[in-house]
C-alpha cells in the first residue's frame, strides 16, 4: 500500500486543515505476473527443444552422412568406370553363367540312353556301329547293323516304347560292301520332360 502524506492546506474560511492525500495510487504488484511469463518460456524453450531442435539435429546429422556415404559411392564409381575403360573389360564375354545356365538345359544322361538302346540292340542280336548325339536338336543318331532286315521294325517300335524316347525313324537297311549284315540308320528323337 502507497504511504500517504500529510499536506497542509486552507478552506475558504482562511482556516488551515491537514489532509491525506494519497500521492501514488494503489498498484498490483507485477512480480507475480513476470513469474508466470518467465515459467513460460521456460517451458516453451524446454518443450522446443525435445520437439524441434533434437530431431532437427538427428536428421541433420543422418543427411550428413548419407551424403558423405553417397558421395563416397559415386566416386567409387567413377574410378570403375575408368577401371573398366583403361582395362577394356568386356562385360558381356564374362556374363557367362547364364549361358552355363542354358547348357545345363540341353544336358541329358547319356550313358543311361546308350545302355537302354544298348540293351534293346542285343536283344535282337544287333550291335551299335556309330552313335551321335545334337544336344541343341535333341536327336540321337545311331547306326544299327543286324543280320536280319526284318528285324527292323521290331527294334524300331522297341524304342518308341522307351519313356525318354518321342519319336523314332530308320532308313531302309542295306549291305554295305557286300557284308553279312544289313546297317540301317535310327534317328531318336530325345525328351528331357520325362520323368
Amino acid at each position: 500500500m502507497a504511504k500517504k502524506r500529510h499536506v497542509y492546506s486552507k478552506d475558504q474560511t482562511g482556516f488551515g486543515d491537514f489532509i491525506y492525500v494519497d500521492l501514488l495510487p494503489e498498484v498490483k504488484r507485477a512480480r507475480q505476473f513476470n513469474v508466470n511469463v518467465v515459467v513460460a518460456l521456460l517451458f516453451a524453450v524446454i518443450l522446443g527443444f525435445f520437439l524441434i531442435y533434437r530431431p532437427y539435429r538427428d536428421a541433420t546429422f543422418e543427411l550428413e552422412e548419407v551424403t558423405s556415404r553417397n558421395n563416397d559411392l559415386k566416386h567409387e564409381l567413377t574410378l570403375t568406370e575408368e577401371e573398366f575403360e583403361g582395362y577394356e573389360i568386356d562385360l558381356s564375354a564374362i556374363r557367362f553363367e547364364e549361358d552355363i545356365e542354358a547348357m545345363r538345359d540341353l544336358s541329358v544322361n547319356f550313358n543311361n540312353l546308350i545302355d537302354d538302346v544298348h540293351l534293346i540292340v542285343d536283344d535282337n542280336n544287333g550291335r551299335i556301329r556309330n552313335i551321335a548325339y545334337d544336344a541343341v536338336e535333341q536327336t540321337m543318331i545311331i547306326e544299327i547293323s543286324i543280320v536280319s532286315q526284318f528285324s527292323y521294325n521290331s527294334l524300331n517300335n522297341q524304342l518308341l516304347n522307351l519313356s525318354w524316347v518321342q519319336a523314332s525313324a530308320y532308313s531302309t537297311p542295306t549291305r554295305p560292301g557286300g557284308d553279312v549284315e544289313y546297317t540301317s540308320r535310327f534317328e531318336i528323337e530325345v525328351n528331357f520332360d520325362v520323368e
